[in-house]
């Protein structure tokens, strides 16, 4: 995969953990998380160990970018959305 398309699923995948937490918090709240801001809501903790296995958090940006790749094997990048990953 090309250093562009990767930089474009990052991207992606930070607008869906944005879109995410909106969902989780109140109104008041919700106005106050932006792309540049979402990290401070979310756990210091990216990864677990279960099963003698380190596994990736749920609703990480690394999370979603693994789904929106499995999702480029059916779409373009551009036509995704967070409802095709969620």
């Amino acid at each position: 995969m090309s250093g562009k398309k990767s930089k474009q699923i990052r991207k992606l995948s930070e607008q869906f953990v944005v879109t995410w937490l909106k969902t989780m918090l109140v109104d008041e709240e919700q106005k106050k998380v932006t792309v540049n801001n979402y990290k401070k809501y979310l756990p210091e903790d990216t990864h677990f160990y279960a099963n003698n296995k380190l596994m990736v958090s749920a609703y990480t940006p690394r999370w979603f970018g693994s789904l929106i790749k499995k999702v480029l094997k059916t779409k373009k990048l551009k036509d995704i959305t967070y409802s095709d990953v969620s």
